[in-house]
């Protein structure tokens, strides 16, 4: 090819245009406003916000502040909430227990009532305070009487002042449970009511009367038991072992020692503690009338009786006092070894009994003997 050729095919190919369509497309790329190309501007960045700074520590810190405290907030009102209903089911819960399986309540007497009558069921059995079950039971009688406007007469009422006088002699309460006793004794009689429940009544005002040392009322009121207790065996053994108790105080053992004879002979073989009672009050009878080996032969035989059934209030008690008594024989005896093991015996039996007033004699006693003991050897 000539080189004036080549020259001329050069100048044609830088000469030529551009094609429109491409450069249309280039140009309308470049003049695109910014807004098409941030299309998705709706979208949250790619990357995290920008942290805020402030200049004040203190307005920061009780930002802080308040929005624990709010939490703190939240979850103590949860807390409270879950353990207030949680107590108010149980709580409803255990005097349901108590109503249907434990202590029915007459239905007459309504729910305030009754709510105290299961509040003095849990003072006299599971958490023993009979000052506080009195009070209860007191409450519910008041209402009994005034709001529901029960008749005095009425078997609910009657019941309710047996409870309450046997509440107020276990709080010590002996006067306030002799008026209630009488009252229902009264109440009883004026129905015609001899049976068993009359019968116990005025056997408990007998006790009551013995206690308080009115020895002519108590035997007006075992003897008045005594005749109507029909052929109740075990009710007529332990009224005539009170009977017999009221002539050992007065220091008539010639008319307490065949009344004890006779119960000892009437009382059940399978009622251990009863006949153990019965057998220490002859222990303390043939020791008043000097007969000393005998009445440490009975106060064994009663001790032995005891050990029988040692879940039984009345063995425990019974256990203790025997042994107590016991101890004095053996000290009298000059023997003091055995006389200590026996006053050690009665301490721990009243603690089984949670008998503070007869722990503190017994107690007493240990340590006296125990003193002899000790100047004894030095």
């Amino acid at each position: 090819m000539s080189a004036s050729r080549l020259s001329t095919l050069l100048g044609k190919s830088i000469l030529r245009p551009a094609p429109i369509n491409a450069s249309r497309r280039m140009a309308s790329t470049l003049r695109l406003p910014r807004t098409s190309l941030l299309q998705r501007a709706d979208v949250s960045p790619p990357y995290p916000k920008k942290p805020s700074f402030t200049t004040s520590p203190y307005n920061e810190a009780m930002g802080n502040i308040k929005s624990q405290a709010k939490m703190v907030a939240k979850i103590t009102g949860y807390t409270v909430v879950s353990v207030t209903t949680a107590v108010a089911f149980v709580w409803q819960l255990t005097h349901w227990y108590i109503e249907c399986m434990m202590s029915p309540t007459p239905p007459e007497l309504g729910y305030q009532a009754r709510n105290l009558l299961h509040g003095a069921y849990i003072r006299e059995t599971l958490a023993p305070n009979f000052e506080v079950a009195s009070f209860y039971v007191r409450e519910a009688l008041r209402i009994a009487l005034e709001e529901k406007q029960l008749e005095e007469s009425s078997n609910t009422v009657i019941q309710l002042r047996l409870r309450l006088a046997h509440d107020e002699a276990h709080a010590g309460n002996l006067l306030d449970a002799i008026t209630e006793y009488t009252r229902s004794w009264k109440l009883l009689i004026g129905k015609g009511d001899h049976t068993r429940e009359a019968v116990e009544a005025a056997k408990h005002i007998g006790d009551l009367y013995l206690r308080i040392s009115d020895y002519e009322h108590a035997e007006e009121f075992l003897a008045w038991a005594l005749h109507n207790a029909q052929d109740d065996n075990t009710l007529k053994s332990k009224i005539t072992l009170t009977l017999a108790s009221l002539y050992a105080l007065q220091r008539n053992y010639q008319l307490a020692l065949p009344l004890l004879s006779e119960t000892l002979k009437t009382v059940p073989e399978t009622d251990a503690c009863l006949r153990a009672i019965v057998q220490n009050q002859l222990s303390e009878v043939m020791f008043g009338l000097g007969k000393v080996d005998e009445a440490m032969g009975w106060a064994q035989a009663a001790i032995n009786a005891s050990a029988s059934d040692l879940k039984n209030q009345d063995c425990l008690e019974c256990g203790g006092v025997a042994s107590n008594n016991l101890g004095k024989m053996l000290e009298l005896k000059g023997e003091f070894d055995e006389a200590l093991e026996y006053y050690n015996q009665a301490v721990n039996y009243s603690l089984s009994v949670h008998d503070s007033e007869s722990r503190d004699r017994y107690i007493l006693n240990h340590e006296r003997v125990k003193e002899m003991l000790k100047n004894k050897t030095e």
